[in-house]
């Protein structure tokens, strides 16, 4: 008999599987039983008879029988606490997927022994090692649970495994190895030497497989993420995130509206789109990069991608990078869709990447309608030309009609209002934006920046109060016009100048104006005339770039003299920050790129 304290092999094990779970689910573990495993099973049996789709619960029989007759021998002869068992019998029935559980149940019960005369072992002089034998079957029994357990209590297991059913079988073949070398040990009432020899093998066995697991799974995301070639969706992102925290009260107003409240309301008879649509410069970026963020917040069990379309910039305002973006992040957020991934692009024939869009969209759309919950975003649509803007819609269409059952995948999109979105998009939640929606938003944006004015030129709170209502009304609803003022306003030299820049009849009143006073500022403040010329080639070479340029590029452009095709980087490059050199007519983004701060400013 062994002694009252609980084994320390069968303690090690029971610890390490009690550490992947949560306390809700260690509470519910040790309750159970092995009744309450036959009651599970038979009620599983019941209600697949009674939808007409029963399945062959004779296939676990063997495991069935198996653990009870386990449960029996290590009480007797291992003195184990009946809370060992009860992490058995649970995580055998708290798992999905019951067709594929019941290969695998089926597959470890032809592995295991059945203890006929096992008294007689007992009784050998090998006892301890089968108490150790028994301690390896408690071992990878709980191996295989707790791994299906983490499989499957993903928020997106079903995209894996309906996706990829081998990224499930492949998580217990070296536990089935091992259940069998136990079997083979018992049935043999093995040797000293047989026993050191299958613990080692043992050993070398879950270590191998972990290598390989780990291997495989690496090179399989190194190729799909290679053959995605995916456009950085972060930065982007980011850059919005941080502008947004300066002014934690805006865009509120925008979970208030009905449009959006009805979008987001998890209910089916919702409508699955929602457009918000507006004119240039009214901050639609802005409030879509809030849009995202409050769905992570807000939705605990949902899943969120999104794409920023750039004018101008041909990898951000095509469908085949739209896609594939999205289906990246996708992958991010699911790493288990590589196995899916992988064998549909090396199955394909149009593996390549300059491939067609179809195999792209098929992926994403079977990808999206395995969520349990997805939002799909979109920016700025109608920086896409038209052709590339229909076939995004298109996509979009398709894919929400194929979860219109499960009503799973929503969709938000910003754009202008063209024509053919408009029409596209008729049957969607439409929020026009207008000044009065923008109107508290752009006067505590403004409120903000007028604070630096009163740092630079120490003017006092009323002075500054009016400043911000003032800007507020010429804006009109449109946050782009608020910022040009504002930036013209902070690049005064003096007093005077922003006390005739305030003047009524000098601050402008449309974008044009804004722009107009921009460009006189700066052939202003650049005195020499070399350093204006310098300025003027930086934006006519933005204004004529089919693509988002590089702080080094123009650099470039800037080192070569036309008049006798000279090139000289080190002596002609601007000493001056591109950014301060082309003035607020562009920004800098973190990835080193520069673009107009709008398209209507290369308009």
């Amino acid at each position: 008999m062994a002694s009252p304290s609980e084994p320390p092999a069968f303690s090690r094990s029971l610890k390490a599987f009690k550490d992947r779970l949560s306390g809700q689910d260690i509470d519910t573990f040790e309750l159970a039983t092995y009744e309450d495993l036959k009651t599970a099973v038979d009620n599983i049996q019941k209600e697949q008879s009674q939808r007409k789709g029963l399945r062959n619960l004779n296939k676990i029989r063997p495991l069935l029988e198996f653990l009870q007759q386990y449960s029996r021998v290590i009480e007797q002869f291992v003195n184990a606490k009946a809370d060992l068992l009860a992490f058995v019998w649970i995580a055998s029935r708290v798992v999905d997927a019951f067709d594929s559980l019941l290969d695998a149940y089926s597959s470890i019960g032809e592995c295991l022994p059945l203890f006929a005369g096992i008294e007689d072992l007992f009784s050998s002089q090998n006892s301890h090692h089968v108490r150790q034998i028994l301690a390896d079957i408690y071992e990878d029994l709980l191996k295989f649970h707790s791994r299906a357990l983490t499989f499957f209590k993903q928020r997106t297991w079903t995209i894996a495994f309906k996706t990829a059913f081998r990224s499930f079988n492949s998580m217990y073949g070296d536990v089935v190895n091992n259940l069998r070398r136990s079997r083979e040990l018992l049935i043999h009432t093995a040797s000293l030497w047989h026993f050191q020899e299958a613990q080692e093998a043992r050993l070398r066995v879950s270590e191998e497989f972990e290598l390989q697991r780990r291997k495989d799974e690496h090179d399989r995301m190194s190729f799909v993420i290679d053959w995605l070639s995916h456009v950085p969706f972060h930065d982007r992102h980011e850059e919005l995130q941080r502008e947004r925290k300066k002014y934690p009260n805006s865009t509120h107003w925008l979970f208030d509206t009905t449009q959006t409240s009805e979008w987001l309301r998890e209910s089916e008879r919702s409508n699955s789109v929602l457009w918000i649509h507006g004119i240039p410069g009214a901050g639609k970026t802005f409030l879509f990069s809030s849009i995202v963020d409050q769905i992570q917040d807000k939705f605990s069990n949902a899943q969120v991608i999104y794409f920023y379309c750039t004018y101008n910039e041909p990898r951000k305002t095509n469908l085949n990078d739209i896609l594939r973006t999205l289906i990246a992040q996708i992958l991010m957020l699911n790493r288990t869709c590589s196995q899916y991934l992988y064998d549909h692009m090396i199955g394909s024939v149009e593996r390549h990447q300059n491939s067609t869009n179809a195999l792209c969209f098929n992926m994403l759309e079977r990808l999206a309608v395995h969520h349990e919950q997805l939002f799909i975003g979109i920016d700025g649509l109608d920086e896409c030309g038209e052709q590339e803007r229909q076939m995004t819609l298109k996509m979009i269409h398709s894919i929400l009609q194929s979860s219109h059952r499960s009503k799973n995948v929503r969709v938000f999109l910003t754009s202008r209002k063209e024509k053919d979105i408009a029409d596209s998009l008729s049957f969607a939640h439409r929020l026009e934006l207008r000044h009065y929606h923008l109107e508290k938003d752009i006067m505590g944006y403004a409120k903000v920046r007028v604070q630096h004015l009163s740092n630079k030129f120490s003017t006092h709170v009323e002075h500054q109060n009016r400043i911000a209502a003032d800007i507020t009304k010429r804006s009109h609803g449109m946050f782009l016009l608020a910022r040009l003022i504002l930036d013209n306003l902070l690049d005064q030299d003096c007093s005077e100048d922003l006390e005739e820049e305030l003047n009524s009849e000098i601050l402008p009143n449309g974008i044009d104006q804004a722009y107009a006073r921009i460009l006189d500022r700066m052939q202003r403040k650049n005195q020499s005339k070399r350093r204006w010329d310098r300025a003027k080639v930086g934006l006519d070479i933005l204004t004529v770039a089919t693509r988002s340029l590089k702080v080094h590029e123009i650099q470039g452009a800037l080192s070569i003299r036309l008049e006798d095709r000279s090139i000289d980087f080190e002596k002609r490059r601007s000493v001056i920050p591109i950014e301060e050199l082309l003035g607020p007519l562009v920004e800098v983004h973190v990835d080193g790129s520069v673009n107009f701060v709008h398209p209507t400013a290369r308009e």
